[in-house]
C-alpha cells in the first residue's frame, strides 16, 4: 500500500521514514489493530512544518532522526517477539488546530496509522481529543505541557507539565529573590494560562508578586507593545512562556531597552538556537529549566547517549541545529516511542496505552542523569517530573543549584 507523503517544508522522501511496504491481505489479517503488521508499524505525525512557528517542526525532524537509526539497525523488537520497522507518515498543520484535526482524521482513516505521535500545541491536542477517544487511537507523547486534555484514556504527554516548570521557577525566586516583582509574558492559550495560574499559586503565600501580565498569540508580528507595558510596570523580574520567536524578542528587548530584569524563559523558547536571533550577548544571564542533556558537539565527552544523538543526527542529515532543543525533544520522543513499542505485550493500540501509562524508570539517551520516565495508571500521568535550572553565560548553559523533583507531586492543572 503506497504511503501518501504530504507536501511540507522538509524533503518529502526524507521526512517519511519508510521501511518496507505492507503488501498482501495475509499480512493485513495478522494485525491486531490497524497500522501494524508482522514486520511494520505505521505512526502518524501532524506538526507545524511551515508558518510562523515552523521552528517547532524540528520536533518532527528529531523523531525521524531516531526512527531512521532504529530502522537502519533492523527495526524494533516488540513484546510479541516480532521485529518491526517504523513507518512515519507526516502532515503539516502550521499549528492550526483545525488543520491538526483534519490531518489526524486523514492519518487514521486513510493512512490507517497505528498511533499518532508528538502532536504539538495544547489547542491542537484539545482539538483532536474527542476524535482520538472515539476512534480509540493513541495520541502518544504529545508535545504539550498541559497533560489533562480532552482524551485522557488515549493520550499521554512527554515533556514536563507547565505546572512543574512554573513551580520550579517560583522555587528559584523564593530562594534567590523573595521580594521579586514579576512581569509575565504568556501565550494566550491554555498553555500560557495554565502556567500563569500555576505560578500565581506557587508564590501566593510569599512576598513575590505578579505585578503585570501580557498575553500574546503565535500570530502577533511583534510583542514590543506588550513588553513596553511590562517594563512600565516597574517589575524587576521577567518570566516568558511563549514560542521561540517571541521568546527571543523578549530577551532582546529586556536588554536593549535598558530594563535588565532577572529573566526566566520557559524551555520551549530557551535553547541556544532559539536565543541566537536575540543576540547571544543579550541573552547572558537568562535562566531556564531543562530535562535534557546539554549537547557539546565539539566535546561530547564519554556520554553514550549524546554520542548516539550526534551520530544519528549526522547519519539522518537532520535539518535542525545540533543544539536545537526542539530537535532534541523530537529525538527523545522517538526514543520513548521505541521503548514503548519494545515493551508492549501485544501489538494493539490498547496495549500501547497500557504500557505508556505504566512506565517504570525508563531511561532515554538524552535525559539528564537522574531523570527517567515514570507513570502509574490512574495516579501519575506525568512521565517527567524533575527539572534542572540552568543559566546562560553568553555561550552555553551552566547548571544552577541541584535537581528539582516533583516526582508524584506535580501540581495538577
Amino acid at each position: 500500500m503506497p504511503i501518501r507523503v504530504p507536501r511540507g517544508a522538509f524533503s518529502l522522501l526524507h521526512v517519511v521514514a519508510l521501511t518496507g511496504l505492507m503488501t498482501g491481505s495475509a499480512q493485513a489479517q495478522e494485525s491486531e489493530s490497524p497500522g501494524i503488521t508482522s514486520d511494520a508499524v505505521r505512526i502518524g505525525i501532524s506538526g507545524p512544518l511551515t508558518g510562523p512557528v515552523a521552528a517547532i517542526g524540528a520536533i518532527t525532524e528529531g523523531v525521524r532522526t531516531k526512527v531512521d537509526a532504529i530502522n537502519a539497525a533492523g527495526g524494533v523488537k516488540m513484546g510479541d517477539g516480532k521485529t518491526r520497522k517504523i513507518e512515519l507518515v507526516v502532515e503539516d498543520d502550521g499549528l492550526d488546530p483545525q488543520r491538526t484535526l483534519t490531518n489526524v482524521r486523514k492519518l487514521v482513516e486513510r493512512e490507517e496509522v497505528f498511533a499518532v505521535l508528538a502532536t504539538a500545541g495544547t489547542p491542537n491536542n484539545q482539538a483532536i481529543g474527542r476524535y482520538i477517544t472515539q476512534r480509540e487511537v493513541p495520541n502518544l507523547f504529545m508535545y504539550s505541557g498541559v497533560h489533562e486534555l480532552a482524551g485522557p484514556e488515549w493520550e499521554i504527554g512527554l515533556v514536563p507539565s507547565f505546572t512543574t516548570e512554573a513551580a520550579a521557577f517560583a522555587r528559584y525566586l523564593l530562594d534567590t529573590k523573595p521580594e521579586a516583582k514579576i512581569a509575565l509574558l504568556y501565550l494566550n492559550t491554555e498553555t500560557g494560562q495554565t502556567f500563569q495560574k500555576a505560578l500565581e499559586d506557587a508564590v501566593s503565600m510569599s512576598n513575590i508578586k505578579i505585578v503585570a501580565a501580557q498575553p500574546v498569540t503565535s500570530a502577533d508580528p511583534t510583542v514590543e507593545n506588550q513588553l513596553s507595558t511590562l517594563k512600565a510596570s516597574g517589575a524587576d523580574t521577567l518570566v516568558v512562556i511563549t514560542g521561540p520567536k517571541q521568546g527571543a524578542e523578549a530577551v532582546r528587548f529586556a536588554t536593549e531597552s535598558g530594563w535588565n530584569p532577572t529573566t526566566l524563559v520557559s524551555n520551549i523558547a530557551a535553547s541556544v538556537a532559539s536565543l541566537k536571533p536575540a543576540g547571544l550577548e543579550n541573552a547572558k544571564g537568562v535562566i531556564t529549566s531543562q530535562y535534557l542533556k546539554q549537547v557539546n558537539a565539539k566535546a561530547p565527552g564519554d556520554d553514550a547517549g549524546i554520542k548516539h544523538y550526534i551520530a544519528d543526527r549526522e547519519a539522518a542529515k537532520a535539518s535542525f541545529a545540533i543544539d536545537d532543543a526542539l530537535g532534541q525533544v523530537g529525538y527523545a520522543t522517538g526514543d520513548a516511542l521505541v521503548k514503548v513499542l519494545s515493551s508492549m505485550k501485544e501489538p494493539t493500540r490498547a496495549a500501547m496505552m497500557e504500557t505508556a501509562r505504566n512506565l517504570d524508570s525508563v531511561q532515554l539517551d538524552l535525559l539528564l542523569p537522574g531523570i527517567t520516565l515514570n507513570t502509574k495508571s490512574g495516579e501519575d500521568v506525568y512521565p517527567i517530573e524533575s527539572l534542572q535550572l540552568f543559566q546562560f553565560d553568553g555561550a552555553t548553559y551552566q547548571p544552577v543549584g541541584s535537581m528539582i523533583s516533583f516526582e508524584g507531586k506535580t501540581p495538577s492543572h
